[in-house]
């Protein structure tokens, strides 16, 4: 780079791994700005898809010669001053107005002869686990319910109540395959979900189960139903859970009379 005395122009060389991210990874090539001694200075650089970004995202402006310090280190809403160079002390700063929009431009004050050089300006990208770590799934029993019962049928009726992500339900008869029947699923102001669904079995029937699955995570929780020839008017569940493998719970239905 061109290094010229005081009040002469000379040239601060840009280089940022993600100038510009954009959602397929590319990058623009590095700028070149030039700047005057004394005057201050803006070293461009933004998050153009902000999705992938958490909402205080981790931004470091660094040099190759300055080690383990840095010009900018900002986390958590704020600049972390212990990561910034002494060369940099009260003239490095964000528009911090602007980085929840995406500005993470560097801007340096009082510019010195020895700021000539290369910039990197560097942020943290969210990654599939990191995401997972900073919005684990939640998830209960699922429980079964009797909503009607004929002469020849019965109408059962699988919940469960606010897992997060979205869950898959699927409704297995004592053969292990699959029942169809009628889906519903709401999502809460906080992003929990509730899956339900019904089905209608014969009385001859011997047991249904529901099962919850996260695939993304290898999670479920089974609950199984055990069913009787006589009406069914009251139930005793008892549950078993499961994070990986089917769980062992048993509805049993007590015989009774009208």
């Amino acid at each position: 780079c061109m290094i010229c005395r005081k009040e002469e122009l000379f040239i601060l060389f840009l280089k940022a791994k993600n100038p510009v991210c954009s959602p397929d990874g590319s990058s623009a090539q590095p700028h070149q700005v030039v700047a005057v001694v004394g005057d201050a200075v803006t070293l461009p650089c933004s998050l153009e898809d902000r999705t992938l970004f958490d909402d205080s995202p981790t931004v470091e402006w660094t040099r190759p010669d300055l080690k383990r310090k840095a010009a900018l280190v900002y986390r958590d809403n704020s600049e972390v001053f212990e990561m910034k160079h002494q060369r940099f002390e009260f003239r490095t700063s964000l528009f911090h107005s602007e980085v929840k929009d995406g500005n993470v431009s560097l801007r340096i004050s009082n510019v010195q002869l020895s700021d000539a050089g290369m910039f990197y300006c560097d942020f943290h990208k969210k990654t599939k686990q990191e995401y997972n770590k900073t919005n684990p799934y939640t998830s209960f029993d699922p429980k079964i319910t009797g909503i009607w019962f004929g002469s020849h049928y019965v109408v059962m009726e699988c919940e469960a109540r606010n897992w997060r992500p979205k869950p898959q339900m699927k409704i297995l008869d004592e053969q292990g395959r699959t029942l169809t029947g009628e889906k519903t699923q709401t999502e809460d102001p906080k992003g929990g979900f509730t899956v339900k669904q019904k089905v209608t079995l014969q009385r001859s029937a011997d047991r249904i189960v529901c099962r919850v699955e996260l695939p993304r995570f290898n999670h479920s929780r089974t609950t199984q139903i055990l069913i009787s020839g006589t009406p069914l008017l009251q139930a005793e569940l008892e549950f078993k859970n499961t994070t990986q493998n089917d769980s062992k719970a048993v509805s049993k239905f007590p015989h009774c009379s009208l």
